[in-house]
């Protein structure tokens, strides 16, 4: 058994710890990608879903869901004719029940019937028997390793190692002859392990953690493995951008390890919203994987019209392309751990009166003589007139980052370092190693300069997001934008995105499917309505029960589906107020926030 060790949980705004087994002794060993400062796109295994190929040298391909049961056949053909028609690549359908399952037998029939070949997939929890069924009809279908099989151990409070064993067992027991079937029947399957669908039994063995989700994938892959089938597509979707990156990195990591065949990913950032923060919130975890070559098809989750993700999830792959043709830095090797989530030590310095690095807060700039004055709280915290002011110090491209790196005492220490030129990720990933290697601990002032259109934005996002996510940077300046007030907004959205710095109301919202048991597009606007005014507190609004729970679990409070026409009210992952009549769940919301003293009147 590996070793057990004492290591943060990655939760949203800050970590707690949990005491889990690491599956790799040693990250350098196995590495996720070749080069940490050149990416390129991962090889993969190819996987043909109907006319449409993923992985391999195929194009990275678009996802998004309807928001409808199969029952209700003329709206789910329309929603997926409809996504076809925008460029979604596939079409994923949710059939909760048995039911379900069968009426994808007339969808498909009337798809095909309109001249629409768009390749479909089923999306299944708890039902095996309805997976079967779904094989029948469509392309690919989905299951969910946290619910599929019932191992017959459902809390922790019962668990144990031979349990856990036995319930391993039972997972080969229940899905080899899912896996023979679509074999025989040519069809794709995706396991799509959910942070907040975790079984109790991978909670037990490896806590609420990255490795629990990766070891749920492992588990199943192996039966697939053992059954000599490669037509997989894995996912490891999470709410919190920090624990997707971590989890699909170690995926790729532990694939390696275990001599797997490299399958290709769908990737995700679940819950991410509606609006801006939804697309903030989705660049800078898609984004960062695509920045990685991690991602063969994505799939951004708007709680929106599902139309509306597909020119979102196009824009953020066409920004976050790889480029064949950029420089190599010639630095040490990285040696921070890229799996778990820690923020890279840092002596204070101060620029322009202001304290940056150390214990302080990622701190908000702007490309300004001087500061304006104002009493908003998200205001800029420092200007940054120029790029010649002590202590700062600028690194335009790799030959001033590699002769750093030749040479660094020819920087005095307790500077603040700066990358200014092109391929920011690497270009700051590179210093960050050089001076690791170096033993410094000068801080870091993460720098973009944008214009005005939203693939700017979104692109800006995924860098910003994958070097935060890395731990990197201890001030943030954007130029550019609409304003220097709207670049200024921009900054704080993209640090509470990527889970660095909360600077209002934060919400969790999932996009709505056939399983949503309310208008969780309306509900979601009457929230934000009611609550947005407040500060530093997290709400969770999630349309079903499947796994509300779990990917609310950095929420204060959740507003979930509990039944047609009711909800529960959450307080963390604990349930505080059950069957609530949905017209009067909002104001029941507002009376549990004045219970627990967090509530402030508009």
């Amino acid at each position: 058994m590996a070793k057990l060790r004492n290591l943060p949980v990655l939760n949203q705004f800050g970590p707690t710890h949990f005491t889990y087994i690491l599956g790799m002794q040693d990250f350098m060993k196995f590495p996720y990608v070749d080069d940490r400062f050149k990416a390129v796109r991962r090889e993969t295994v190819q996987v043909r879903v109907g006319r449409a190929l993923i992985g391999g040298d195929a194009p990275i391909l678009v996802q998004s869901m309807t928001t409808t049961k199969p029952k209700d056949v003329d709206e789910t053909v329309r929603q997926t004719l409809a996504l076809a028609a925008a460029g979604c690549g596939l079409v994923r359908i949710t059939a909760p029940t048995f039911a379900d399952a069968c009426g994808l037998e007339e969808v498909m029939k009337r798809v095909r019937a309109a001249g629409c070949d768009v390749p479909v997939s089923a999306d299944i929890h708890f039902q095996p028997k309805a997976a079967f069924e779904a094989l029948k009809w469509v392309e690919k279908v989905r299951i969910n390793p946290g619910n599929f099989v019932d191992t017959g151990i459902l809390t922790l409070e019962n668990q144990t190692d031979k349990m856990f064993d036995e319930g391993k067992e039972k997972v080969a027991e229940a899905f080899t002859p899912f896996v023979q079937e679509a074999k025989r029947l040519g069809r794709a399957i995706r396991i799509g392990v959910n942070h907040g669908s975790l079984s109790a039994r991978m909670i037990y063995r490896y806590g609420d953690t990255v490795e629990g989700m990766v070891e749920s994938a492992i588990e199943y892959l192996a039966v697939c493995e053992a059954e000599h089938f490669d037509q997989v597509v894995l996912s490891l979707k999470s709410s919190n951008p920090r624990v997707a990156i971590a989890a699909y990195r170690l995926l790729a990591a532990r694939l390696k390890e275990e001599k797997f065949k490299p399958y290709p990913f769908h990737v995700g950032v679940t819950e991410a919203g509606a609006g801006a923060d939804g697309r903030l919130k989705s660049a800078a975890g898609i984004g960062a994987l695509l920045l990685d070559g991690l991602a063969d098809t994505i799939r951004v989750s708007l709680t929106e019209d599902p139309v509306a993700e597909v020119p979102v999830a196009q824009e953020l792959i066409r920004v976050c392309a790889l480029d064949a043709n950029a420089p190599k830095f010639d630095v040490p090797a990285w040696k921070k751990d890229p799996y778990h989530y820690a923020r890279r030590e840092s002596t204070p310095v101060v620029l322009s009166g202001v304290e940056m690095g150390g214990s302080q807060p990622v701190k908000v700039g702007v490309k300004a003589a001087a500061l304006s004055s104002t009493k908003e709280r998200r205001s800029p915290e420092f200007a940054l007139a120029g790029f010649e002011n002590k202590p700062l110090v600028t690194f335009k491209d790799a030959m001033d980052v590699a002769g750093f790196a030749a040479n660094p005492s020819a920087v005095p220490e307790n500077s603040l370092f700066c990358y200014t030129g092109a391929d920011l990720v690497p270009g700051v990933r590179a210093l960050a190693s050089a001076l690791d290697a170096a033993g410094r601990k000068d801080p870091i002032l993460l720098y973009a300069k944008i214009d005005k259109s939203e693939g700017a934005q979104l692109k800006v996002a995924a860098e910003l997001g994958s070097l935060l996510t890395d731990g990197l940077g201890d001030a943030v300046c954007i130029e550019g934008g609409e304003s220097e007030t709207a670049t200024v907004a921009l900054t704080f959205d993209i640090l509470q995105a990527a889970a660095c710095r909360r600077s209002k109301t934060n919400f969790i919202s999932c996009p709505g499917c056939g399983r949503t048991l309310y208008d969780i597009r309306t509900v979601l606007g009457k929230i934000k309505e009611r609550f947005g005014h407040l500060q530093d507190i997290s709400i969770a609004v999630m349309g079903c029960i499947v796994n509300g729970p779990g990917e609310m679990a950095d929420a204060d409070f959740g507003y979930v589906g509990g039944g047609p026409g009711r909800i529960t009210l959450f307080e963390g992952k604990t349930a505080v107020k059950k069957n609530i009549p949905e017209e009067n769940a909002i104001e029941e919301l507002v009376n549990l926030l004045k219970e627990k003293g967090r509530w402030q009147e508009p």
